[in-house]
């Protein structure tokens, strides 16, 4: 992969050339921002850089065809490193850093960097899931940062600085990378062959918040199952909100029985009220011309509204405000079924001018 192939993070690839120019590369870097928006691909683009054969650090290029490059990619090169979350835990663990109790010091990340080069100009390792670091975990690591080996980069990869130790961010080099453009994220599943439909692409772009990984899920055919049923029953007039609330958590079971998927399908379900309460607004406010009302649903639901008047809007913008309350709600730990019930009751009840 190419910086020319990477999207929306042009700022970040000119940062990085200008220390690379200078000599001034750090010796650690935080890669912070959402879930999805391309830090890791971005993360790995670099380390080819780095390491690169054919291109010096001050080009901060990579040729994508030497043999440094081809083992980064396949992620057999004997002097770049990758750490996650290992399976079946939720934070990284002080043995991927210093090894097992019995050979403590001996191997683990830390180990590796400590170890001088043995291919290329540098040791290069990569830590995704930073913020799951734990306080042995974290505190291994510092010594490292701290005292950091030569001829070693450590990048660092997390949702939010806020989310790592003061200790761990002050010793990183801090770079912001912001979500996506709509644009950016429907190229992207246009040319990685996620979907051929371009309107299909489109929408997801438009849905996802700027994250890649958000649009791919956003087109799973039980999640567009999900909006479809969310968008009729929406429509459907007079609105039945207890049996809408009922359907809508009958449907968060092929999530499973873990928590943390229900809540995702749960926070779908609300976006998916934002996005069509959003677009009858755009279509009373607007009036009937725009990709708005072009979804059979929102049309009918805007019809049944009668004549546009002021206390119309007033009562779509209400419609808005509650489900992004819900979503508010949800973040803060609702419990979902709780939160989809009251959602749903204050919904109908506002739809019927209570």
């Amino acid at each position: 992969m190419a910086w020319n192939t990477i999207l929306g993070h042009a700022s970040q690839v000119e940062r990085l050339r200008t220390s690379a120019r200078s000599g001034r590369l750090a010796h650690a870097y935080a890669f912070l921002g959402p879930s999805g928006i391309g830090k890791r691909f971005f993360a790995l683009e670099l380390a080819r850089c780095l390491l690169c054969e054919k291109h010096s650090d001050a080009d901060l290029e990579a040729c994508g065809l030497c043999p440094a490059c081809r083992q980064v990619t396949a992620g057999t090169h004997p002097d770049f490193f990758t750490v996650g979350v290992i399976d079946e835990k939720r934070e990284l663990v002080i043995k991927q850093f210093i090894g097992e109790k019995e050979t403590r010091g001996k191997e683990g990340l830390c180990h590796d960097l400590s170890l001088k080069p043995m291919s290329g100009r540098r040791r290069v390792a990569i830590i995704d899931d930073a913020e799951t670091l734990n306080d042995e975990s974290a505190n291994a690591l510092l010594q490292t940062l701290e005292e950091p080996p030569p001829n070693s980069i450590l990048i660092l990869i997390a949702t939010s600085g806020d989310l790592l130790l003061p200790t761990i961010r002050s010793r990183c080099q801090q770079i912001a990378f912001q979500p996506l453009s709509a644009e950016n994220v429907r190229e992207l599943l246009l040319r990685e062959e996620i979907t051929e439909d371009t309107r299909e692409a489109a929408h997801a772009a438009a849905l996802c918040g700027g994250s890649l990984d958000a649009a791919r899920r956003l087109l799973d055919p039980a999640l567009r199952t999900l909006r479809e049923e969310l968008y009729n029953r929406l429509a459907e007039r007079p609105f039945k909100s207890a049996q809408t609330a009922a359907r809508m958590i009958e449907c968060l079971e092929p999530a499973g029985a873990a928590k943390a998927s229900q809540r995702e399908y749960a926070g779908w379900i609300i976006r998916y009220g934002i996005e069509f309460f959003r677009r009858a607004l755009l279509a009373v406010a607007g009036g009937a011309a725009g990709p708005h009302i072009e979804v059979p649903q929102v049309r009918s639901f805007v019809e049944s509204l009668g004549p546009s008047t002021v206390e119309t809007i007033d009562r779509i913008v209400e419609l808005v405000e509650r489900c992004l309350t819900a979503d508010m709600q949800l973040d803060a730990n609702a419990t979902v079924p709780l939160c989809l019930e009251a959602l749903f009751d204050d919904l109908g009840r506002t739809m019927r001018g209570g």
